[in-house]
Parts: structure tokens; C-alpha cells; sequence
């Protein structure tokens, strides 16, 4: 698999700086909006993005200043984090039996969930799970990418339709799941460690209570 994540291609410049300027403690938002609305089609999507039925939105968001303030900036980033990973790498989902569409949705589903969930609970843990769930999915880019090109991508939806763990099954063809895979992608383009660590435990047994949320939302 590190063959596989070594050859992937950087990200545009508009999403490093964008990563840089959300890590500072006090996020200069005129800056990130300059550096958003600098990429016209970074900024099409994003505001697509906010825009989707699913966020029920009364009013359509017309600005990325208005989406940065409405979302946060943990939203934000992940939305633009996300759009530029689908770009960067050929998408074949065939070994999952879905689109780039249904796994995009997912994501935007787990975001409402995670949203509904830890506002109750505790809002502080919200901006680093916010990215993390926007993100954890784009794992199964590459995975699906090494299924197909090992010939196993038959068998391993075989596996998957019959109901069985995604990530056990993905652990037993790749020998990690695709939550590890993110976590490698997002240190090879220099992302926050600690998005890193998170991703890294996806999982039940996990030692960080950010991973455990995370495993019950997947």
C-alpha cells in the first residue's frame, strides 16, 4: 500500500494553504475566504456542497464568506479538502458496488449524524471529528484501487453483500482497513497529526474516545 500512496500526485497550492491557515489558533477568515475564492472551481463546489437539500438550508448560500460563517471552518476545510482528493485520484468504486455520488452522500449523512450527536454532548470535540468524518471515506479510493488491480474486487463485493463487517472484510483482503489507508494519505500530503492519529484508529478497541466516535459513526 505505500507504493500506492507514495505515487500519489500534491494537492493544489490553494488546498495546502488552506490546511495551513485552518491550523492557527485564531483562523483568519478573510484570508481563507481570499484563498478559497482565488480557486473558482474550489469555490463552485464548495458552495454545491453547502448548498445540498440535505443540510435544508432556507435560503441558498451564495458567498464563501457565508458558508464559512454559517458551517465553521472545520465544515469548510473538509469540503474543500475532500472535492480537490476526488479530483487528484482516478475513482473506481466497483469493488464497493457504489458511485463517487452514494459515497459522497454517505459522508454528507455522517456529517449530520456527527452534528446531531456531539452537539449534545460536547461542541468542543466537534471541529477535529467534523474533518475527520468529511474525510475517513476517501480511504476506499485507494483501496478500491489496489482490489482491482490484485483481481479481487469479485470477491471482496461478494463478501460485502453478505453483510459482513466493511472493515473486517477489508482488513482480511488488504490486511488494513480503509480508515488506516486515509490516515496514510493525509500524512503523505503533510495533514494535521492529529487527524492523522484519529483516522489511524477507527476502530472499536480504539485508545482515543475521537476514534471511537468515528468507529460507531461508520
Amino acid at each position: 500500500m505505500e507504493k500506492e500512496i507514495k505515487s500519489l500526485p500534491p494537492l493544489p497550492a490553494s488546498i495546502v494553504r488552506i490546511q495551513q491557515l485552518c491550523r492557527e489558533k485564531e483562523v483568519n477568515i478573510s484570508a481563507l475566504t481570499r484563498v478559497i475564492e482565488s480557486d473558482p472551481m474550489l469555490s463552485a463546489n464548495i458552495l454545491k456542497s453547502v448548498n445540498s437539500p440535505l443540510y435544508g438550508m432556507s435560503k441558498g448560500i451564495g458567498s464563501i464568506r457565508q458558508a464559512v460563517m454559517l458551517f465553521g471552518v472545520a465544515m469548510i476545510r473538509g469540503f474543500a479538502a475532500a472535492n480537490a482528493i476526488k479530483k487528484a485520484i482516478p475513482i473506481d468504486l466497483q469493488p464497493y458496488g457504489v458511485t463517487i455520488d452514494i459515497l459522497t452522500e454517505t459522508s454528507e449523512s455522517q456529517m449530520l449524524l456527527l452534528t446531531e450527536w456531539i452537539t449534545r454532548v460536547d461542541k468542543q470535540l466537534l471541529p477535529l471529528l467534523t474533518s475527520g468524518v468529511f474525510l475517513m471515506e476517501l480511504g476506499k479510493l485507494i483501496a478500491s484501487r489496489k482490489l482491482i488491480m490484485i483481481g479481487n474486487q469479485e470477491s471482496f463485493l461478494a463478501e460485502l453483500l453478505l453483510g459482513k463487517s466493511i472493515i473486517d472484510i477489508e482488513n482480511s483482503f488488504l490486511g488494513m482497513n480503509s480508515y488506516e489507508i486515509a490516515a496514510m494519505m493525509f500524512a503523505h500530503w503533510n495533514f494535521d497529526p492529529e487527524l492523522i492519529e484519529m483516522l489511524s484508529n477507527v476502530n472499536a478497541k480504539s485508545a482515543t474516545l475521537e476514534g471511537k466516535i468515528l468507529y460507531v459513526i461508520q
